[in-house]
């Protein structure tokens, strides 16, 4: 396999690529460091803080379990499901977050979410949306997986001004709120300061 850094940009977004990124990521140890809650610290705070103990709560495209972690920690009596399309990553999640009972699941989003067959109080979706081909679709997947009233909570770079070669494109306040205004009759949005060369936003919604 091919360094990350040394990929295709046709290749991008592969489940190779990003096999390639969290082996980095695993082997440097930043995991394991305080590099994630620095750089998007506030942001998992704020998610966490939406969440209620004792909730079912599905994490799409969890990388390496940052966000399950968090949560789980913060809130023990939760049930806590992180899905990724990542072997890799998937499998080393799973080892090092034994002690924390996280249910972690290899699957591919950008083909479907069909084979998760129950229903969950609260559906994330961090950093991915800016990833995806087809984010209607996705979204539309993850809102049938979220029982009526439940949460949804979705982060992604507003309007960066250093373009990402791994984002396929750019999200606006417009784009969001038209991406989730059939999903619910309100929708709150909260700003971060950019960790990198981006402001964050976070949409939060409850299920109609």
């Amino acid at each position: 396999m091919n360094e990350a850094g040394n990929q295709s940009t046709s290749n991008i977004n592969t489940p190779e690529y990003w096999d390639g990124v969290y082996c980095q990521e695993w082997e440097r140890g930043a995991v394991c460091s305080g590099d994630y809650n620095r750089d998007y610290g506030p942001i998992h705070d704020a998610i966490v803080s939406l969440i209620p103990n004792g909730t079912s709560v599905l994490d799409i495209a969890c990388g390496s379990g940052v966000l399950c972690r968090k949560m789980k920690q913060r809130l023990p009596h939760a049930k806590v499901m992180g899905v990724d399309f990542s072997q890799y990553t998937i499998e080393r999640n799973t080892e090092f977050d034994q002690p924390l009972n996280i249910e972690y699941v290899c699957l591919d989003i950008s083909s479907s979410l069909s084979s998760i067959k129950r229903e969950f109080d609260v559906i994330t979706m961090c950093e991915i949306l800016e990833h995806l081909n087809e984010p209607e679709r996705v979204v539309a997947d993850a809102m049938n997986l979220l029982r009526k009233g439940g949460r949804f909570i979705l982060t992604c770079p507003h309007d960066g001004e250093i373009p990402d070669p791994e984002h396929v494109r750019q999200w606006g306040h417009d784009e969001l709120f038209h991406l989730l205004q059939g999903y619910s009759d309100t929708i709150s949005f909260m700003h971060f300061p950019p960790p990198y060369f981006h402001i964050w936003v976070l949409a939060y919604l409850r299920k109609s």
